[in-house]
């Protein structure tokens, strides 16, 4: 097999075409992303403090496998966040084992000595590259589960009567200068406050400039961000939420952070969000049908929050670790 890095727009189409076809295979109401959302990566591989780099895979000349390495540039800098795909109409032929060479080669190269991967499964059959993960010596460190949405079975309940002494200010892409600080702080405290079970993940620096380049980054890989947030009296930002929507495949959105500050638990914050947000996205982009959220199989508060509007489980994604 050949295994090349993605650098021209044919290359692309051939890696999107790879992750296309394994996401409709293996999943339900889990698409791959659209060729639009990847374009920009081939002329600003870096973005929001996360550099990728992708390989295809092919053999003679029909693309079989991708390796996606997602390289933080920030923090954790002794890390990858790696995934390893075989087109299912060539799996059991020994391209993901070619393909997980490279891709711990390409890692070693980069000077890098902790990898982490997620792999899914169900309850009827073993986890997605299990022989690979074992011969290679990952560890499973998390269990996440995603839970899906179905807004024409559940369309959004009510907003949440907002506590006393908070108010909900809601927006798309990008923050009120005034909030931004307060939405740093909180984007940062996710990896503190999040079960991370027994990951070696460092925390995240974020500040306003960082928070700008998320915001940034979403816009120019083509994907509205609608936000929620609680808003304290006292201006302290409280909590916030958002989901992301593909402007050229909007059907399928996901759930990306949902935090309240510890010193604003307590008062339901976490469903008034969820409610508020759900039904902005009704109004701001009606034609999104399914929700996708993964929540720690420990965290019983979210996911009792999650179930309450409606998420359903799907399957369960284990998140592996290999030090090198």
């Amino acid at each position: 097999m050949d295994i090349t890095r993605v650098v021209t727009r044919a290359d692309l189409e051939d890696f999107h075409a790879v992750e296309g076809a394994a996401m409709a295979h293996d999943h339900v109401g889990l698409p791959g992303d659209p060729l639009d959302e990847w374009l920009p990566l081939l002329e600003r591989p870096e973005m929001a403090g996360e550099l990728v780099h992708l390989l295809v895979g092919r053999e003679a000349r029909v693309p079989v496998g991708t390796v996606s390495l997602r390289i933080p540039t920030l923090d954790n800098l002794s890390a990858v966040n790696a995934d390893v795909t075989v087109h299912p109409d060539h799996r059991r032929q020994g391209h993901g084992r070619q393909l997980a060479q490279r891709c711990l080669a390409e890692i070693r190269a980069l000077g890098r000595t902790r990898v982490f991967c997620a792999a899914a499964s169900w309850p009827d059959r073993r986890p997605l590259g299990q022989a690979l993960l074992d011969d290679h010596g990952f560890t499973p460190v998390l269990d996440d589960t995603r839970r899906m949405l179905d807004l024409r079975e559940h369309p959004p309940a009510a907003r949440c009567e907002v506590p006393v002494a908070y108010r909900v200010e809601q927006w798309l892409d990008h923050a009120p200068e005034e909030l931004v600080d307060g939405c740093a702080y909180l984007a940062g405290r996710m990896t503190l406050d999040s079960p991370l079970g027994e990951m070696d993940y460092e925390p995240e620096r974020w500040d306003a400039a960082r928070y700008r380049e998320k915001e940034q980054a979403a816009v120019d890989r083509k994907r509205m961000r609608v936000v929620s947030t609680a808003v304290h009296e006292s201006g302290q930002v409280a909590g916030t939420t958002d989901i992301a929507v593909s402007l050229s495949a909007p059907e399928v959105g996901y759930q990306w952070d949902t935090i309240v500050d510890p010193d604003h638990r307590g008062h339901g914050l976490g469903l008034v969000l969820k409610t508020w947000n759900h039904a902005y996205l009704a109004e701001t982009s009606p034609d999104v049908r399914y929700l996708n959220t993964w929540n720690a199989s420990s965290n019983a508060f979210m996911i009792r929050i999650n179930e309450a509007v409606g998420y359903r489980a799907m399957e369960t994604w284990t998140e592996y670790q290999l030090d090198l």
